[in-house]
């Protein structure tokens, strides 16, 4: 929960929206609430801030539908996105092999619960693969993937370390990892985050020969949120 100086401390948004909260929990990593609301079904929090909801499925789209349109629809790895939505978007769309790595196995049984117009049967897909486990530790031996997909944090995992040595290190890493006509998609931040955006865009064109970021409408956000998508890793 954020925190303003001299400030009480801001209320998460189901809160503040009024929705009605149906689960309420703290995992081994995480605090997790499912709110439900009239507009956008079941609402997902992680640790108060806005996952997604069951109206989102834009955000899904916008992370998978760049590989399917560069015909990258081999070997794809998903980085985060537990509540599988990106997976369902991945193995409906063409991708013969999908590989989930989550690290909270309760949100992966929250999903199947609460967001079954999410996942829908992603989890059992036959071209489906599902990893309780550190994503982050997954990237040590990932190799010859044709698209990386990255459904996690902006901000830095480690103690000491910046944003921006972060996200150099976590893009330098991905890129290293795909094939050499790879591509590398990511949620980025909120269109009023100009500076993070500037910041990933920048570490992206450091690895990477051809970069895009563009808006999606996201319904439950009240906002446009950014996405990215990069290709043709520049190897040293």
């Amino acid at each position: 929960m954020a925190t303003l100086s001299n400030q009480r401390p801001v209320p998460p948004e189901y809160i503040t929206r009024g929705q009605r909260i149906v689960e309420d929990m703290h995992s081994e990593y995480q605090h997790i609430v499912v709110a439900h609301d009239p507009d956008y079904g079941h609402v997902l929090y992680l640790d108060d801030d806005l996952q997604i909801a069951e109206s989102d499925h834009a955000y899904n789209r916008a992370m998978i539908d760049p590989l399917v349109q560069a015909g990258l629809t081999g070997r794809v790895l998903i980085l985060g996105g537990g509540d599988g939505g990106v997976l369902k978007a991945a193995v409906h769309g063409g991708v013969h092999d999908a590989t989930l790595v989550d690290i909270d196995g309760k949100v992966l049984e929250l999903a199947q619960r609460y967001f079954p117009g999410l996942c829908e049967d992603a989890f059992t897909a036959t071209n489906a693969r599902v990893v309780v486990g550190d994503a982050f530790a997954w990237l040590d031996d990932a190799r010859g993937y044709d698209g990386i997909v990255y459904d996690l944090t902006m901000e830095p995992v480690r103690a000491n370390q910046s944003r921006l040595e972060f996200i150099e290190e976590i893009v330098g890493r991905i890129a290293a990892s795909l094939q050499p006509e790879g591509m590398l998609t990511m949620q980025c931040c909120s269109e009023h985050q100009p500076q993070l955006r500037r910041e990933i865009h920048d570490a992206l064109s450091r690895h990477f020969t051809a970069v895009a970021d563009y808006p999606v409408v996201v319904p439950s956000y009240h906002e446009q949120w950014i996405f990215a998508h990069a290709r043709y890793p520049a190897r040293r």
